[in-house]
């Protein structure tokens, strides 16, 4: 038996991959009291974003904090100053994609911010509740692990060859097969 007319033999080989993601935008809002009655609301941001992430049955689970900053006046608009307060928060994330393949041992995990925290809209809305903040985000998470891949292994003669001549011996003459084709065929789906 020649090396052409052998079966192309298979070998599964051990490697690391991204064996999971996963996408999740979200919209949250948190309420903070003022130390003061407030007029008006002059801007909110979000700054000094911090998270880490681990995986938790299949999704991952980001946590983290972040400041919001509240600028108001008070005083019947005649005073102002800035408020902060740290907000604490846990997102699961699901992966749409998961190799259940993935030997458990070897996992890591990341997660990149797409869509940094960022204020849409704050408003006042009563003396009591005080200030009510909405914060929108967006995570993409990737698990990486130790996967196995099915890969062809074709004998070593291979290896010093053209890819013609491993086509010709697996498939026989290709050339032959496109001298029977009419070049001045052609085929135009617009007429009739």
């Amino acid at each position: 038996m020649s090396n052409t007319d052998r079966p192309v033999e298979y070998r599964q080989i051990l490697t690391k991959a991204v064996c999971g993601k996963g996408r999740k935008f979200s919209q949250m809002s948190h309420s903070i009291q003022p130390p003061d009655n407030i007029d008006t609301i002059l801007g909110a941001w979000v700054i000094n974003h911090n998270y880490d992430c681990h995986k938790v049955g299949e999704a991952i689970e980001v946590r983290g904090s972040y400041d919001i900053n509240i600028w108001y006046s008070t005083k019947g608009n005649t005073k102002t100053d800035v408020m902060q307060e740290t907000v604490y928060y846990t997102e699961q994330v699901p992966l749409t994609f998961y190799d259940r393949n993935t030997r458990e041992a070897s996992v890591s995990v990341t997660a990149a911010v797409t869509q940094a925290p960022n204020c849409i809209e704050a408003s006042i809305a009563s003396h009591k509740d005080g200030v009510t903040v909405r914060v929108e985000k967006e995570f993409l998470v990737e698990l990486t692990g130790e996967t196995k891949v099915c890969v062809p292994v074709y004998p070593l003669e291979y290896a010093e060859s053209d890819e013609k001549d491993v086509y010709e011996g697996i498939s026989g003459d290709v050339e032959d097969d496109f001298h029977d084709l009419d070049p001045n065929l052609v085929i135009d789906e617009l007429e009739d």
